[in-house]
């Protein structure tokens, strides 16, 4: 990867014309912000050592099934409830869903990260092993970019 950011990657020319010709992006605004990503080594070695893959089932559950958690999500779905309805209408995705998500990801908030969303999200879909296709940078992000550009803050 170009130290300029992935508008030099592989992958970027096919995503850039995709996120412009389905989803109303300009190239500019693109370009601006994939110039800017930054490829973070840390999250790649993190998630090549999942919990799911190092602890059993009742481990696992122990950490997100706890009363804490559950008061968590009951209040962020109420909290949220319109947003998670405009959600559910807009992209098909259950409340269920994106509350049970964040909670995992964020504690409800309570845990936002040390990475950037432009720089986490560049990095798992042009650089994760996984997503090594553009037909995969393309499918599994595109929903992800449209969601960040509501905010410009990307933290």
């Amino acid at each position: 990867m170009l130290a300029a950011g992935y508008t030099g990657h592989a992958g970027y020319a096919a995503f850039e014309a995709r996120m412009v010709s389905e989803h109303g992006f300009t190239r500019e605004e693109l370009r601006r912000w994939f110039d800017a990503a930054e490829r973070k080594d840390g999250i790649l070695e993190a998630i090549a050592r999942p919990a799911e893959k190092r602890l059993s089932w009742g481990e696992y559950r122990k950490i997100f099934i706890t009363p804490a958690r559950i008061d968590g999500g009951i209040a962020f779905w109420r909290d949220n409830a319109a947003d998670l309805a405009r959600a559910a209408d807009t992209y098909g995705v259950a409340p269920e869903v994106v509350v049970a998500i964040i909670g995992v990801e964020t504690r409800y908030g309570d845990n936002m990260g040390s990475y950037r969303v432009i720089d986490a999200l560049s990095t798992l879909a042009f650089d994760y092993r996984l997503a090594a296709t553009s037909s995969r940078v393309n499918s599994s992000s595109s929903w992800s970019w449209r969601a960040s550009r509501v905010s410009t803050r990307w933290r």
